[in-house]
């Protein structure tokens, strides 16, 4: 077997060695920008999503002598108003169609929240409003009321009586 003649070791000029540096130092350079653009990317995507989630939801829209109201609780009680206003409106229609009653008044109406929603969002703020100035002064009142009395008056106007009907006086 004939055997291959090995290549001649590179001499290694001053020249050559600065090169080799030049290009070592550019390469490092290049993946610390690399990196450092990446982190930055990540930063900023990490902090808009943060944003979005978290600050945005918990942005106060309305202050009621330094009680907040915010975003997140807001839009919670429209949803919760909008979907009362959906049911109640099937509600009306099911009672038109079933029952010949005229329920067009209510129907319209509710169909006139549904379709602003600007004006059920501003009622739905007025009431946390209400709920706010109420809650301060029953507090500045120092009026409390208990959760036997909550579920006392819930029984009560839902007409169920765990013990038995009461017997009427």
């Amino acid at each position: 077997m004939a055997t291959k003649p090995s290549p001649a070791p590179k001499i290694a000029t001053k020249k050559h060695i600065a090169r080799l540096e030049r290009e070592r130092q550019q390469v490092r350079l290049i993946q610390i920008i690399s990196i450092t653009a990446i982190a930055i990317v990540i930063l900023l995507v990490g902090f808009g999503i943060f944003q979005t989630t978290y600050l945005k939801a918990h942005t106060p829209i309305a202050e009621v002598n330094g009680e907040k109201i915010i975003l997140k609780y807001w839009q919670e009680r429209v949803q919760f108003a909008r979907v009362s206003l959906v049911n109640n409106l099937r509600q009306y229609q099911f009672y038109q169609q079933n029952f010949g009653m005229d329920t067009s008044k209510q129907v319209q109406q509710i169909q006139q929240y549904l379709q602003i929603p600007e004006t059920l969002g501003q009622q739905v703020l007025t009431q946390l409003i209400d709920e706010a100035l109420i809650r301060q002064e029953a507090q500045k009142r120092d009026i409390t009321v208990s959760a036997s009395e909550i579920d006392a008056k819930v029984q009560a106007g839902l007409n169920f009586f765990p013990n038995g009907t009461p017997t009427p006086t």
